[in-house]
């Protein structure tokens, strides 16, 4: 996930060396990127309290992501299912809110 410090383009060429380093698969790229915006989205509007992908002993990136829902409770899922969730989250929240 972007830091507050980098743009989503800085992110996404962060990936882009992670996958030449061989720390990420090639195939993750576009759902890390997916997952960057839903998730940044979803803490701006308070729906979770944080998230973040997961890593191995040599920081390789898994197929692991951790959502903090907005209790604080540890969600553990896959990059796939990351994505679902957040982008369920976001439009169970919007349809909350017509």
């Amino acid at each position: 996930m972007t830091n507050k410090y980098e743009s989503p383009a800085e992110f996404e060429e962060r990936l882009d060396e992670m996958i030449k380093m061989g720390k990420l698969k090639a195939q993750y790229k576009s759902l890390l990127l997916e997952i960057d915006e839903l998730g940044a989205k979803a803490c701006a509007e308070g729906l979770i309290s944080g998230l973040g992908w997961g890593v191995d002993a040599n920081n390789f990136i898994l197929d692991e992501y951790e959502i903090m829902n907005e209790n604080g409770n540890p969600l553990y899922l896959s990059l796939v299912e990351t994505r679902d969730y957040l982008e369920k989250l976001i439009a169970d929240s919007e349809q909350a809110n017509e």
